[in-house]
C-alpha cells in the first residue's frame, strides 16, 4: 500500500531571527490559544509559548515529540500531543483558537481541507509551498472552489529556501486563512460539491441547458471561462440551484 508519510517532506526553520520575522506577521497575542501543526524539533513552539496564552503542539514523530518537550522545558502553557494531524480532533465549543503550522508539502491538500472543514479556527497561519498557495486561489481547480466560500486567503510574505534545513527544492510562502460566514448553506454542501466537479471538468451541459447557461453567464458577468473569480463561479452555482428549483 502506498501511504503518504508527513515526515517525508519536512523542512525546518531553526533561526530564531527568521522565526521572529515570520511570527511578527501574525496577530497571535497573549490572549490566544494556538494549535500548532507539526512541532518538529520545537523551534517555533519555544517562541509561540512566549506570545500566546496556551499552545497545543501536535506532532506525529515520537522523536520530535520528545525533542519538543525538552525544548519547552518547564513551560506550563503548552501541551505536546503525539498524533497525526489528519486524525486529530479539533476542539469543539466556544473556546476560540488559532492555528499555526509549517505543514508537510506532500499532504498540504489534506491538511487544508481538514482545517477548513473540521476546525473552528478564525485565523490560520501556514507555511506552504508557493505553487500550492497559488492553487488555493485558482478557481479553475476544485480545491480553490471548495475552500473559497469558507475562508479568505492572504499571502503574508515569501520565505526564501535558505531559511530551511534541509533546503527545499521549491519556494515557500507564509499565508493567512481568515474564516468567514460560509457562502454555501449547510443543506447545499453536497450539491455544491457536485456542481464544482462538473464545473472544473467543463461538463457544463450536465448542469445547464444552453439557454440557462447563457443566462447564468450573463448574470455572472462572465466573458472568459478561463479567467474567473470565485464570486463568478458562486454566481453560476446560485443560478444552477435556481434552475433546479
Amino acid at each position: 500500500m502506498n501511504r503518504i508519510n508527513p515526515k517525508d517532506s519536512q523542512n525546518f526553520i531553526t533561526s530564531k531571527k527568521h522565526i521572529h520575522e515570520i511570527l511578527s506577521r501574525t496577530n497571535i497575542n497573549k490572549q490566544d490559544t494556538v494549535i500548532e501543526i507539526g512541532s518538529g524539533r520545537g523551534h517555533f513552539t519555544r517562541e509561540l509559548v512566549k506570545i500566546c496564552d496556551f499552545i497545543t503542539a501536535v506532532e506525529i514523530d515520537p522523536k520530535f515529540v520528545s525533542m519538543t518537550q525538552k525544548s519547552i522545558n518547564r513551560s506550563e502553557n503548552v501541551q505536546v500531543v503525539h498524533a497525526n494531524i489528519l486524525n486529530y480532533r479539533f476542539p469543539k465549543g466556544n473556546q476560540p483558537y488559532k492555528i499555526y503550522g509549517n505543514i508537510p508539502y506532500n499532504i498540504s491538500t489534506k491538511i487544508i481541507k481538514k482545517i477548513v472543514f473540521e476546525s473552528a479556527a478564525e485565523f490560520c497561519f501556514l507555511i506552504v509551498e508557493e505553487g500550492f498557495a497559488k492553487r488555493l486561489t485558482d478557481y479553475r481547480r476544485a480545491l480553490g472552489l471548495f475552500i473559497f466560500p469558507e475562508v479568505d486567503i492572504k499571502v503574508l510574505r515569501r520565505i526564501p529556501r535558505d531559511y530551511f534545513h534541509p533546503k527545499p527544492k521549491v519556494d515557500s510562502v507564509f499565508i493567512q486563512l481568515t474564516r468567514k460566514a460560509s457562502e454555501i448553506q449547510s443543506r447545499d454542501k453536497d450539491l455544491y460539491q457536485h456542481f464544482v466537479y462538473k464545473w472544473v471538468n467543463k461538463e457544463y451541459q450536465k448542469l445547464f441547458t444552453k439557454n440557462q447557461f447563457n443566462k447564468a453567464l450573463k448574470h455572472a458577468q462572465i466573458t472568459n471561462l478561463d479567467c474567473l473569480t470565485g464570486e463568478q463561479v458562486l454566481s453560476m452555482f446560485y443560478s444552477y440551484k435556481l434552475f433546479l428549483n
